[in-house]
Parts: C-alpha cells; structure tokens; sequence
C-alpha cells in the first residue's frame, strides 16, 4: 500500500530531494514555440486509411449502459504500510490498539508462473527493508486485536552499477486499462483525458487500430514485435509447448539490459493475458511483479465489490505503481500496469477510475517526472461483449482502442523533427506493431525482424500517408478503415452535414463576432461516403478460444452514414474538409472537431484573432479585412 504523507514525513525525516519541473500545457507553448503554429487537422482526404467519428452519445448508446455503484470498504485501516521499500506499523493503529507486533511471510514469484509463501519472519521490526513485492502479515495488538491481510509493495531493486547505462535519459510509463475503446474513454473518463491532453499536452492516435481479437493479440505486438503465430507453440495443452519467455524476449528485458528498473502487473490473475490460454513465464519477467499478490490474494481473501479490507482494487494497483517509481529513485525505470477489474466484462464501471488516474499523473507530475518519461495511455481494444457491441458502432468501436501518448519535454527539445513526424503520424493508420517500434527507438535499438505481410514505423520516423490495413498487416475483419464511394453533393445527408458544419464554425467565432464574420455557406464542391467495411459487418466472433479463426456469419445492419465534403464559406472563401456521421433512424448528423480541416490558406484574414485565440484562425474572418 501506499504511505500517507504524514508517514513518510516521519520516516524520512532530513531527506533531501530536488525541486521537481512541475509541467503544464501553457509550458509547452512557452518553451517549444516552434510546435506551436503547428497545425495538425484532420487530413481524412490526405490519407488512404479514415476511422469514422462515431457518436459518443445518443439515446441507444444511453440505453446499453447502466449506474455503476462506487465501492464501500470497511473503514477500519490497514495496521500497516510500505515506503521506499520499507515495511512500516502505522502509528494509528498503534495510538488505537497499543504495542503491535507483527510476523510477515513473504510471497515470491514461483516456477509456472506460480507463487509460494516462504518462511514466517517474526517479529517483522518496524522500518525493516521489505523482502519480496507481495507479502502476508499478521499482527497482535497489546490489547489482544489482530490484524491479518496481503499486501503489494515494492522491494528494493539491487545496485547494478556495472550494467547501468549513464546515457539512458527516458524513462516509460505505460498505463492501461482492458476494452476501452476511444469512445469509451471519453465517455467514462472524460478527467483524465483532459488532463492528459490539454493540462499535459499528450495527443491521442487517431487512427489506431488492432490487429486481432482479445488482449494477447494486442500485447504480444507491442511487447515483443510478433504476433501470437508468429512463435513457437506455448498454448496450455499442446504437444512440445514451451513457456512464453523461453521463445521470445519481452521489450522489458532490452531495458533492463540498460539498468532499467522493470515493473509489469495486471490485477486478474485468473485472466492473465500469458497464463489464462498460455503457459505463462518460466522465469520472473520483471524486476516487480505484481501476479503473486493477486494469485494469493485469489487463495485467501474474497473481493467484495471492488474492496481488498479498507482498500478499494484500483487504489491498491495504482499505489503500487507509485511506490515502483520513487523506491528505486535514481535508476531509470520501464513500467507496464495493465488494469481490468472495472471494465473486462462490462463498461459500466470504468469511470470509477476517473478522479485516481488524474490524481496519478498529478502525482508524478509533482514529482517532475514527466520532464523525461512517456506515457503511454492505452487500451488494448474496445469492449468485446455487450448489446453495443451488436451493432455497427460497437464493432467499430472494438477495433479502435483509445491509445495516447505523452512525448517529454526533454525528448521534444533534443529531437524537434521527431517529434513533428510524431504530431503528424497521430493523423494516421498505426497499429501495436509500431508501438513496438518506438519503444525499441526509445531504446536506442534497431529491430532485426522483418516480416514479409506487413511493414512496421516508429511513430517519430515518417508513416506513409497511403498505408493501409493489408500494408500494416491488419486483416480485412480488424480493420476499421472506412471505404470511399463518391456521392451527390445534392444529397439530404451531405447538405446537412455543410449546414451542420458553418453552424459549427459560427458557434465558435460567436464570443468574437464583433470582430469576425459570421460564415455562411457558398457551395459545396465534393461529397463522398464513407462505407464500414463489408468484412467488419460480417464478423460475428472467434470460432477458437485463441482468436484465430473468424466467424464470418452476422449480418450487421448499418445504422450510422459516414460522409466526407469538400466545402466553401463566404466571406474568405475558405474551403474545408469535414467528415461526419449520420444517424439513419433520427438523421441527425454528428461532427467533432478533430475532423474538420481548413485546407487553403488564410493568409492575414484572422490576424485580429491571432494573439488572442489562434485556435480560431482556420474560421474566422476578421471585419476590418472586408
């Protein structure tokens, strides 16, 4: 568990830290102003790969999901706490209950990817160095009370001096969350993804698509460059299988060859993405593993609603991944937490998360952190199971992950021209494999194998805006690219889409209109319609357990229209591309922002507006120039 601060305060008393880079968006603006007139739009007509902009609401999504109750733990506290790798007795519990003496049995990683409990430690003194990353306790008061529970630490990493690479600069943080669509996330954590994106500056993949179905599929691509087939066998029940580490070598372990401190953990242990189908790891994968815990956690103590004793299931995992980052202060660190109790099964209750993961990024915000670590926020795929997933939305959806990524400031100064390449690859089609790439370029590494059905990019080289789903090696059922058809652009839903659009526009000039023209539409020049692909309609699921072999038999029904013109406004004669969907039973058209793109040039027209609201400058016509 995580240490009050009144705790640490008294443990680490004299301790001397340096005053930490606390960073804000406006920083970025300041101290990067080469990015900022930077304007990355949405290029649909630029790029041979589209995602549609589904709807986040409408009544029929409403109707799919239902409230979520918060979780309400037993209020008698945990009698004793972890800091920097160190086991404390809370002086509460002390001041409550008297003299406390505690016998602390340590839970250790076991061949099979098992755990094992090993010899009882009694007593456990107070501000002894922990002995393992999970452990069992069982205390006695003065007063004859007992405490008894499974914790989750850290123990301290051993010194390697002799492998530390004083070069290393950036650390990884990569922080996710199990069927999450884009959508989802901006429905259910609406805070942290405005944190994330406008507080911190991170910018979200647009085009980000998966490759296969279920979680192995996404993360065997991002950890280890290779998809599921493309290895040895190590499925539980086959012939001559072997454990997943002794085939392949995770991108953990490359960091950790540079002295990078490793932490991977993922709080269902009975799903466990390398041991629910999979042998799991002959070896421990990581420097701090959090599966012993959960697996004793699994023998011992029954969750009830989202509680561990007084402890909330999230707030347990996030503290963990906390005390990962300041116990072995000092070393750089690689860390992988992947969250699923709140959203495996269903998405009702993810947004419980909200408020903690912002307190999480602010917390190592504070700690000046983020001058020098990515953070990857991520999802492996959208929700898999449920009424939405039935339709068209819900399979578009399931293919289209959220996955942000917040590039340093320390890298964006050092490497300008990456980080441009970057900002425009946002725009367009990338998949796990790439996310493998970057990481071995974060790494300093080049990757030697080179498959011949797909071609892989780092996201800070150069992804070619003509890539497709067969170029990226995503096949035809995963691929949520839209298909493009020329329409009429006298048609209902184009038409509605232009008024839809210069509404837009004038919505967001309004605080300015006495210094801006209200637009006006002048004529619409193209229009086609954008189709979800016929092999996305017809997947209904996996016929095999492992996701291999595809069930090609629904016949989905399109409720939603996607379309994409080419427009003109008046006065400035400024042309746009603007991409929309239409509901087909209400006809209501839907547009984000993100999807609209100025596509001639502006030249002084907004120069009233510049300094006060640059966002502006694509639609605003300032009156002095007419």
């Amino acid at each position: 568990m995580f240490y009050e601060e009144e705790e640490q305060t008294k443990h680490d008393k004299g301790q001397k830290r340096n005053e930490p880079l606390i960073l804000h968006a406006s920083d970025f603006v300041a101290e990067f102003k080469e990015f900022a007139d930077i304007d990355i739009g949405a290029k649909a007509g630029t790029s041979a790969c589209v995602h549609p902009n589904v709807p986040l609401w409408n009544d029929q999504i409403k109707s799919f999901y239902k409230p979520c109750e918060p979780a309400k733990c037993t209020s008698e506290e945990d009698w004793v706490y972890t800091a920097n790798g160190k086991f404390y007795i809370s002086s509460k519990a002390e001041q409550k209950f008297g003299e406390i003496n505690c016998a602390y049995k340590p839970v250790v990683f076991d061949h099979n990817d098992d755990s094992k409990v090993l010899d009882e430690i009694n007593p456990m003194q107070n501000g002894s160095l922990l002995k393992s990353d999970a452990f069992k306790v069982l205390c006695k008061a003065k007063n004859g009370k007992t405490y008894s529970n499974i914790h989750a630490c850290i123990s301290p990493t051993a010194k390697r001096d002799n492998v530390f690479d004083n070069k290393t600069k950036y650390n990884v943080l990569m922080y996710g969350f199990d069927s999450v669509s884009r959508n989802v996330f901006k429905r259910f954590l609406p805070n942290t993804h405005e944190y994330f994106t406008n507080v911190l500056g991170g910018k979200v993949l647009n085009e980000y698509n998966i490759v296969g179905d279920g979680t192995p599929q996404a993360l065997f691509p991002i950890l280890t460059g290779r998809k599921e087939t493309e290895i040895p066998e190590v499925r539980r029940g086959h012939d001559d299988a072997k454990q997943v580490d002794e085939f392949l070598e995770f991108i953990w372990k490359r960091f950790e060859k540079r002295g990078y401190v490793t932490q991977w953990g993922e709080d269902m242990a009975e799903v466990g993405t390398f041991t629910y189908r999979m042998l799991g790891f002959k070896n421990k994968p990581v420097n701090h593993y959090i599966r012993p815990f959960y697996l004793e956690v699994a023998k011992s103590v029954k969750i009830k609603h989202f509680c561990h004793g007084s402890k909330r299931i999230h707030e347990i995992f996030i503290n963990w991944l906390k005390e990962g980052l300041i116990t072995n202060v000092g070393r750089p660190f690689f860390t992988f937490g992947f969250f699923s109790g709140y959203s495996h099964n269903t998405n009702d209750c993810v947004g419980l998360l909200d408020e903690d993961n912002v307190d999480f990024l602010k917390y190592m915000n504070s700690l000046g952190l983020l001058k020098n670590t990515f953070v990857l926020l991520m999802s492996d795929h959208g929700a898999r199971y449920g009424n939405l997933r039935q339709t068209e939305q819900g399979k578009l959806e399931e293919r289209m992950p959220y996955f942000g990524i917040f590039v340093p400031p320390e890298f964006r100064k050092e490497h300008p021209n990456k980080y441009i390449a970057f900002l425009e690859n946002t725009k367009k089609l990338v998949t796990p494999f790439d996310i493998y790439e970057t990481f071995m370029e974060i790494n300093e590494e080049k990757n030697e194998y080179k498959p011949t059905d797909r071609t892989s990019y780092s996201l800070f080289s150069n992804i070619p805006m003509e890539r497709t789903c067969q170029s990226a090696g995503i096949e035809a059922h995963w691929c949520a690219c839209l298909a493009w058809k020329n329409t009429s652009v006298s048609e209902n839903h184009v038409i509605n889409t232009a008024r839809e659009s210069v509404n837009m526009f004038n919505e967001m000039i309004g605080e300015y209109s006495i210094m801006c023209h209200k637009l006006d539409l002048k004529h619409i020049t193209r229009a086609i319609k954008l189709e979800s692909n016929e092999n996305v309609l017809k997947f209904k699921e996996s016929k095999d357990i492992d996701g291999r072999i595809a069930d090609m038999s629904a016949k989905t029904k399109p409720l939603q229209a996607f379309y994409q013109i080419t427009m003109e406004t008046t006065p400035g004669n400024g042309l746009f591309e603007v991409t929309s969907s239409v509901d087909l039973q209400s006809g209501q058209v839907f547009i984000s922002k993100e999807d609209i793109s100025r596509i001639n040039k502006y030249y002084d027209a907004p120069k009233c507006i510049v300094k006060r609201k640059p966002e502006l400058r694509p639609y605003c016509v300032c009156k002095e120039n007419i």
